[in-house]
């Protein structure tokens, strides 16, 4: 698969802008939701020819796990190695797995042979007790697979509180006012509640305001700053410093300034737009670091006239609404953060073809009781003439469903498949033309929110030091149905987690959204954890994510020989 390249503004920019709010969903979201979905035939061939070509497929899906992310030298590294295949990840026949530990500077400094059963290795690394600190990798070679995970090793006291610190905002210009939320706990629980804390900021490694903020009763702050007019550099930093009893401790935080020039990238959904077919344009900013930054603007028409207005979700990333017309061309302009007067040119749009649109689901579940249901895919196509056309998903090597129907003159469809009520990721969704050759295509994740619901219950509230414990282990579908399951348990002061401030992949992003999207180590999804949280936008997050970050060109030519690739 070859990646294709966004379309890449340089602009200028500076000052604030407020928070993103949710929008009223486009008219045409509206209008695919309440829909009938279309009635679907044979896919000409096209079923057997994936499903056949999946047949021969075998790749595999691995996860490293340790106990923690931060070892003191003189500690033993537990970890487990799940090794699964990519069809249904679960684990494969018994191999032999090669596990080594390297340093900083790149030396081996042990390695283990294990023997994964049921998809499984198990082992330590007892570190010795002068080894030197720093960022070390723990590699896994495998037959067909290779992974890695990084853990920090290093001498440290261990915290009396736990703190977090985290920015409301994704990028700040020079003069803005900037907000960060602070809370702070003991290492008992109990909230570190009505202190007065200490909070610093440094620009360019110079100090620059230095403020007081008193905790609330939950331990909370908001901790507020002002960014100074001129900055030469950018290089900021937020320092909260508490002090409980007579122990400074600290927490830092990186302060996201965008100075006068970012990257913005633009992805029409399904590849490309359209003339006259309601299309949508994702977008990814960054800065020149390559960090997220937060945007908003306007699309205008080679008349000048405002088309559409924009705003984004997560980490920079969002999309607009446009129908683009024959013989027109638009522009991007950012407007917040201001100052920005270079622009950037839309995508032109084609004079035939279609386009695939993800069908938003909160929305469908209020207007179709059915859009709920856990064994659908729900997807939208629209096309400027009247064809038949035919739609495949397929999920890691499985074809989960497909066929064909017809489509009027831009007129939307939609879409139902049924799938499997246990699948769940990243599924690509193709739409092909009655020659089997593709016309649009794009990710959809099928499945947010069914993940595995682990519980723990203890025999006791409190326990004295070496106190025997005893935990109830429970696993549960999403409806609190039991399911049987094989889970890693470790024990660990949660003050190391609070410290090491671990954002790295877990096992669902790891195995079921970052080989979708061609995550590496060297180029990693930002707190790729984010997207299967509880947040409010995490669903509108991940549909950006897999849109921007997903956006490629898929190859076809290998499974249909007698086609070809969009």
């Amino acid at each position: 698969m070859r990646r294709l390249p966004g379309l890449v503004l340089l602009a200028g920019c500076a000052a604030s802008y407020a928070a993103p709010t949710a929008d009223d969903p486009p008219q045409i979201d509206k209008q695919i939701a309440g829909l009938p979905p279309a009635k679907l035939g044979p896919a000409a061939g096209l079923d057997k020819a994936i499903t056949t070509y999946y047949s021969t497929q075998r790749g595999q899906r691995t996860y490293i796990q340790t106990d923690k992310p931060l070892y003191q030298p003189g500690e033993t590294i537990w970890f487990r190695a799940d090794l699964r295949t990519a069809k249904t990840l679960v684990g494969d026949q018994p191999v032999g797995v090669t596990l080594q530990l390297i340093s900083p500077r790149g030396a081996i400094i042990a390695t283990k042979r294990v023997l994964a059963q049921g998809g499984i290795a198990r082992n330590d690394f007892a570190l010795d007790a002068s080894i030197e600190g720093g960022e070390y990798t723990i590699q896994l070679s495998a037959p067909g697979a290779t992974d890695q995970k990084k853990i920090i090793v290093n001498t440290y006291e261990a915290p009396r509180l736990m703190k977090t610190l985290e920015m409301l905002r994704k990028a700040y210009g020079a003069g803005d006012a900037g907000t960060a939320a602070l809370e702070i706990k003991r290492t008992t629980g109990e909230p570190f509640a009505n202190k007065q804390v200490t909070a610093v900021v440094t620009i360019d490694d110079a100090e620059v305001s230095r403020t007081q903020v008193t905790t609330d009763a939950a331990g909370k702050a908001t901790v507020k700053f002002q960014l100074p007019a001129k900055m030469t550099r950018g290089d900021g930093l937020l320092t909260v410093m508490a002090e409980d009893g007579g122990v400074t401790e600290s927490i830092q935080k990186r302060i996201p300034i965008v100075m006068t020039t970012l990257n913005l990238a633009l992805y029409p959904e399904g590849g490309e737009l359209v003339q006259g077919v309601p299309g949508r344009v994702y977008f990814a900013a960054k800065t020149t670091i390559g960090k997220p930054a937060d945007i908003e603007g306007n699309v205008r028409d080679d008349r000048g006239n405002v088309v559409s207005t924009f705003r984004s979700i997560h980490d920079g990333m969002g999309s607009f609404e446009i129908q683009p017309a024959a013989n027109r061309t638009y522009t991007v302009e950012i407007t917040k953060p201001t100052n920005i007067t270079t622009k950037l040119a839309v995508p032109a749009a084609k004079n035939d073809g279609c386009v695939l649109r993800a069908v938003d689901k909160s929305l469908a579940s209020r207007l179709a009781s059915s859009a709920s249901n856990p064994d659908q895919l729900r997807i939208a196509a629209i096309c400027a003439s009247a064809q038949t056309v035919a739609i495949e998903a397929t999920l890691r090597e499985n074809r989960l469903a497909g066929g064909s129907f017809q489509v009027e003159a831009g007129v939307p469809a939609l879409i139902v498949l049924p799938v499997p009520r246990t699948s769940q990721g990243a599924v690509r969704v193709t739409l092909f033309d009655d020659k089997r050759m593709p016309l649009s295509e794009r990710l959809v994740y099928h499945g947010l929110g069914a993940n595995l619901k682990v519980t723990l219950t203890a025999d006791k509230k409190a326990y004295a030091p070496r106190d025997t414990v005893k935990l109830k282990v429970k696993t549960a579908d999403a409806k609190g149905n039991p399911v049987k399951a094989n889970v890693a348990l470790a024990v660990v002061d949660d003050t190391v987690l609070s410290f090491a401030d671990d954002k790295s992949a877990k096992i669902l992003a790891h195995l079921s959204l970052a080989p979708e999207l061609g995550a590496t180590a060297q180029d990693p999804i930002e707190e790729p954890n984010y997207y299967f949280s509880d947040k409010p936008d995490a669903a509108a997050a991940m549909d950006a994510l897999l849109a921007t970050r997903g956006y490629r060109k898929f190859e076809w030519r290998q499974v249909l020989p007698a086609g070809a690739s969009r």
